[in-house]
């Protein structure tokens, strides 16, 4: 289970949809053996909101591969966002902050750019309209092009208010970027403050701007922060993931093996 964002942020979903949703989510989390979640958020939020037995849940992650080939090149000048432009992503809020830290920013060391990926969304033309000539919207690109960019990027930004998993956070862990997000849903699982990143709070503009300017200012913390992501990233590498998810269906099978000798 991935997230129950038609509960949390209700509003970006039609009507019919979240009755559709939270009746079928519903009966089959009720009916099931076990819940399989991607964070521990979307774990407490089945809990809280559709009555599942903590007894009932195993919180696996989403796995993602390290980088692990060294990349001679430097790190370039941007900032990277990686998102569909719904609202709950937060991007004009990110280009509201880039800007306010863009302004401020001296001339040298050269002020990152914002470097955006992703499209769509009912915040798309507003996104357009927001974005000066130190942003560049790139729409969405494919793997080999989202990898390059995450091995020479400065940071990734990812201002979410609501994220059951936030996957981008984790791709740029594995490429050994630091991250700038926010303290919502599933993030902080992989996100520590201080630690390989900086974890700010939804919609806080001006948090962001901060974070980005202690970022951008400190080469050696941002050298230090990417190889925490790497050391954070074990138990998210889908070899353990994969065990961990098969060994729950052996154990499910047992389960099961056991009631049917006692019936």
């Amino acid at each position: 289970m991935q997230d129950l964002a038609w509960e949390r942020v209700p509003e970006t979903f039609p009507p019919m949809f979240r009755r559709y949703a939270r009746m079928f989510t519903k009966q089959s989390v009720r009916g099931a053996s076990r819940v399989i979640t991607t964070s521990t958020s979307t774990a407490g939020d089945l809990i809280a909101l559709y009555g599942v037995s903590d007894t009932q849940m195993r919180t696996i992650p989403i796995g993602v591969r390290l980088d692990a080939a060294p990349d001679p090149r430097p790190r370039e000048p941007f900032i990277l966002a990686v998102g569909e432009f719904e609202p709950r992503k937060r991007i004009l809020q990110l280009i509201a902050g880039h800007d306010a830290y863009f302004a401020s920013a001296p001339a040298d060391p050269p002020p990152c750019r914002l470097v955006v990926v992703g499209a769509g969304g009912s915040d798309e033309a507003a996104v357009h309209s927001a974005a000066g000539p130190e942003c560049d919207l790139m729409g969405f690109v494919d793997d080999a092009t989202l990898a390059d960019l995450y091995r020479t990027a400065t940071l990734l930004v990812y201002p979410s208010s609501y994220e059951g998993f936030g996957l981008p956070v984790l791709e740029a862990m594995a490429h050994g970027l630091p991250v700038v997000a926010t303290r919502a849903g599933g993030i902080p699982d992989k996100v520590k403050d201080g630690v390989n990143g900086f974890l700010v709070n939804p919609g806080d503009v001006e948090a962001i701007a901060a974070a980005i300017v202690k970022m951008a200012n400190t080469p050696k913390t941002r050298a230090a922060m990417g190889e925490e992501s790497k050391r954070l990233l074990e138990p998210f590498l889908w070899p353990r993931i994969a065990r961990r998810v098969i060994a729950e269906y052996e154990r499910l099978i047992e389960e099961r093996k056991k009631r049917d000798c006692v019936s």
